[in-house]
């Protein structure tokens, strides 16, 4: 510690003390747009949900030219290949992710030198793995612990032309159960537009505060969803 890559933090996560058997993992960029249930990511027997993507991997060995997260995608393709016989082409939607703790705890058997590898990677280098996906969600997918799962989802780079057209139909139609704000490259010049179009878009989407949310100090209120959320 101090850690900046988020595959060596994916390889802790399992370990929180107290963590139950199925639990959900967020990034920061993915919200809940309308009411879900646990049967969005679960089945009753506990059978993961897996958010398959159309979108496939990369082809060809990890560079550092390309992004960190497709290098990962590449090297847990060799490991699961090498394992198990069978080519990985798909990749996994940005929405929140149903885990399994049991079978992560597997894989971290399975592959003790590869993830301590990436534990141990304070940046992210195209040496890592992705554990809670692609990792978890091909093991899960070869081994039974998983089938492919619906999910109604929108993703947005807040920094595209047509952001302001998308946001506006999340807002209108509430349509979705999940979305993902994704500010990819924002150029400088265009930061506080762009904070400006996510303050009004949060505000709109959740006027009212979750009562899971902190208590700003002094306020005795929540945050505004754009701080909270």
């Amino acid at each position: 510690l101090p850690v900046f890559n988020s595959h060596a933090i994916e390889t802790r996560l399992h370990h929180i003390p107290g963590l139950s058997e199925h639990y959900l993992y967020f990034n920061d960029d993915v919200f809940v747009g309308r009411r879900v249930t646990p049967e969005h990511f679960f089945f009753g027997s506990g059978l993961m949900k897996v958010p398959v993507s159309p979108l496939k991997i990369g082809i060809g060995k990890p560079h550092s030219e390309e992004t960190a997260t497709n290098s990962a995608s590449k090297n847990v393709r060799r490991l699961l290949l090498e394992k198990f016989g069978r080519m990985t082409t798909n990749n996994f939607m940005h929405t929140p992710l149903p885990q399994q703790r049991g079978a992560l705890q597997a894989l971290e058997e399975l592959f003790p030198e590869d993830v301590s590898r990436t534990t141990a990677s304070r940046f992210r280098s195209p040496q890592d793995i992705a554990m809670t996906a692609p990792l978890l969600y091909q093991y899960a997918l070869m081994t039974g612990r998983g089938v492919p799962g619906k999910f109604s989802f929108r993703y947005v780079n807040i920094s595209r032309p047509d952001a302001d057209r998308r946001l506006a139909d999340l807002r209108r139609n509430r349509r979705f159960d999940f979305f993902c704000l994704n500010d990819v490259d924002v150029p400088p010049e265009e930061r506080e537009q762009v904070s400006v179009r996510m303050h009004e878009f949060l505000e709109n989407y959740f006027p009212f505060p979750s009562p899971f949310e902190k208590q700003e100090p002094g306020t005795g209120s929540a945050g505004s969803a754009e701080t909270q959320s």
